[in-house]
Formats: structure tokens, C-alpha cells, sequence
């Protein structure tokens, strides 16, 4: 299954209740993500690909951009 950018940008931004969320955006510094937020959106994004972040994965994430490619390496596609 293929993972369209936008429906990464679109889960990243209800779930941290934020407006505006481009694929650029740095999680920490653009963002501000919390460690708290950064589990609360694998978990949505897990349920909602059917895929298992590992959390040495999830540490590694700096944009939304990274987010996106984890999701579509862990599906195959």
C-alpha cells in the first residue's frame, strides 16, 4: 500500500491539534513535539497503516518528511 505524504501530514496535524503541518517541518523545533506527543502520534499512525514503529525508529525522527519514509519503508511500499 502506498502512503500518500498528505495523509501523514494531515494524521501528524489532527493529532497534535495544529493547523498548519508541511512535510519540512522539524518535530522538535518547528513543531514542538513532546516525548508524550511523539508516542501519542506512532501509536495513530500504527493503528491506521497496520505497521510497528520500534522505538530506536521513532528516536530517529527529525521531520515529517522522516516520519513519512519510515511509514512507507515499514509498509513495503
Amino acid at each position: 500500500m502506498a502512503v500518500d505524504a498528505q495523509d501523514i501530514v494531515q494524521l501528524t496535524r489532527l493529532q497534535l491539534g495544529l493547523s498548519g503541518v508541511r512535510l519540512e517541518d522539524r518535530l522538535l523545533e518547528d513543531l514542538h513535539v513532546s516525548s508524550l506527543d511523539l508516542v501519542n502520534l506512532t501509536v495513530a499512525i500504527e493503528d491506521r497503516f497496520g505497521i510497528s514503529i520500534r522505538e530506536e525508529d521513532a528516536a530517529t525522527l527529525c521531520t515529517v518528511a522522516d516520519l513519512h519514509n519510515l511509514v512507507g519503508r515499514l509498509s513495503g511500499s
